[in-house]
């Protein structure tokens, strides 16, 4: 992607006034997978919702939303573009458009275990969501999603790091490999589904052992385990 991530220019082309719905003061648009809809992440018809995790781009800039509820967008051109073999949705909004109906959340719970499965156990991160963002994924859900679960940054934050990996070795943690700040960008890391035994599995006995036994088994033989785990012992004795 050729945008500037700044928040400060983006919001700065977006209303704030008390009780009113937020206009666009210039050309503005909201993009998020197409992917949601089909997860229940978004809502697309005459009444547009959607998780609050999207790109706010204004011309060659753009700034993430990361809210963990729905929002209600409003009427817009609506397109789909494909990025990194990635279809988004586009909502095109005009200078005097509404772009948020109203700045009241729809909070549901259910919205967090959705969440979670898409971006932590499938490793499905939009192109906008970095490696820092991750770590603060939950950082609302308490307040604005009403759920019960206790979701603790630290498990987070350890969620984010075992499933961002090397993108020319996704065996590898990228928090292991990267030197400075530019190798945590999308240019230098890739995600990983947490679940995938593929890919997380560390050694060949847990990776024969998943339920997807045929992925385990190209993956042991692909990627064999450089070190021998403490049930391979046992189990060769």
């Amino acid at each position: 992607m050729s945008l500037i991530r700044d928040a400060g220019k983006v919001l700065s082309q977006l209303s704030d006034l008390p009780g009113q719905p937020v206009i666009a003061k210039s050309p503005v648009v909201i993009q998020f997978p197409v992917r949601f809809k089909e997860i229940d992440l978004a809502q697309i018809g005459t009444e547009s919702f959607v998780f609050g995790l999207f790109a706010i781009i204004v011309g060659d800039s753009y700034a993430l939303c990361n809210v963990n509820a729905y929002l209600e967008l409003g009427p817009a051109s609506v397109e789909i573009v494909t990025i990194d073999e990635t279809s988004y949705y586009q909502f095109h909004y005009q200078k005097g458009d509404i772009v948020f109906k109203t700045k009241e959340l729809v909070a549901r719970a259910n919205l967090i275990y959705k969440a979670i499965e898409e971006f932590v156990f499938k490793g499905k991160i939009p192109w906008y969501v970095g490696y820092e963002d991750m770590g603060k994924l939950f950082d609302t859900a308490e307040k604005h999603a009403k759920t019960s679960a206790k979701i603790l940054p630290s498990v987070v934050e350890f969620m984010a790091a075992y499933i961002g990996r090397d993108k020319t070795n996704r065996i590898k943690y990228i928090r292991e490999t990267g030197k400075d700040y530019k190798d945590f960008t999308q240019a230098k890391m890739a995600w990983v589904p947490m679940r995938s035994v593929y890919w997380s599995a560390p050694g060949t006995v847990n990776k024969l052992a998943g339920a997807y036994f045929s992925d385990g088994i190209v993956s042991a033989l692909v990627n064999p385990s450089e070190r021998t785990e403490k049930i391979e012992s046992i189990l060769r004795a």
